[in-house]
């Protein structure tokens, strides 16, 4: 087996200073495959993609977490607060625990944002979500409903491979897990609903890579790439990854602010590109699986 990665640039659309650091990213080889806000302005300039980069697979980044819907609010009122915006991520999550949020206003709002990339005339390749939060079982089965009556039938996978640049990989991983149970029970529950999403036709890659587990590696450290690289093992991986300028927009709305200007530094560097290509890495996107 050949050891295929697809290195998804998440939030293009998100904020303009997104856009520019992840069209630079796309430019120069590594990121091949990008998620996408539709519920921001900066949504406008996916046309850039579609147009200049022909190869890149495009994704939806479904939101019902952070900023402003796509419906009207009237028609979908459990999802908001009284500024008209998502609740965020902890409230939104106990509203669904607590059934204060109804599945039919969740499945038309995310039909809007679907259909506002495709209105764009953007082919959907895959989905995933703003901040993982599709995870929650009560975002999962509506997503997973919709997203199959739109036709797309490719997902983000959440099978955790957790990558650590310490000796004997599976030792260290499973002192891991016993030290944080709940850990092991999230990444249990993940890899239930890969199942569910699999049986239901959703094709994946084999595996997700989750760094700065077991150690102190972090995206926006180059040599958590070179180790990505040199590691990596065989079948088809994902990973995930969020270069970007900083901009108003982003500090507004994000805690994840600083870092995407040293990841678009480092994924922009020929080298790692080349470092990439001498591990005998193959850099795919979703419309290869």
């Amino acid at each position: 087996m050949t050891k295929k990665l697809i290195v998804n640039a998440d939030g293009f659309g998100f904020t303009f200073g997104n856009n520019k650091g992840i069209l630079e990213t796309l430019e120069a080889g590594i990121v091949r495959s990008i998620s996408t806000n539709v519920n921001f302005p900066a949504v406008e300039e996916i046309h850039k993609v579609a147009e200049n980069y022909p190869s890149v697979s495009i994704g939806i980044h479904l939101d019902l977490t952070v900023g402003k819907p796509v419906s009207k609010p009237a028609d979908i009122p459990s999802l908001l607060g009284k500024n008209g915006e998502f609740y965020p991520p902890p409230e939104f999550g106990k509203r669904l625990l607590l059934r204060r949020i109804k599945r039919d206003e969740i499945e038309r709002e995310l039909s809007a944002q679907i259909e506002k990339l495709l209105d764009m005339r953007i082919k959907i390749t895959h989905w995933d979500s703003h901040q993982n939060q599709h995870l929650n079982p009560g975002f999962f089965y509506p997503a997973v409903k919709i997203t199959k009556k739109y036709g797309i039938e490719r997902m983000r996978t959440h099978r955790h491979y957790l990558l650590t640049i310490k000796p004997n990989h599976k030792i260290v991983v499973l002192k891991y897990y016993l030290k944080h149970l709940d850990r092991l029970i999230v990444h249990s529950s993940d890899r239930y609903l890969n199942w569910v999403a699999r049986r239901r036709g959703i094709r994946m890659a084999d595996r997700i890579i989750s760094p700065g587990r077991t150690d102190e590696m972090m995206k926006f450290h180059l040599e958590t790439w070179e180790n990505l690289f040199r590691t990596l093992p065989e079948g088809v991986s994902e990973f995930y990854c969020h270069p970007g300028y900083p901009d108003d927009c982003l500090r507004q709305n994000a805690t994840y602010v600083e870092q995407r200007n040293i990841e678009r530094q480092i994924l922009r560097d020929p080298a790692l590109l080349k470092f990439a290509q001498d591990c005998g890495v193959e850099l795919i996107n979703f419309n290869d699986i």
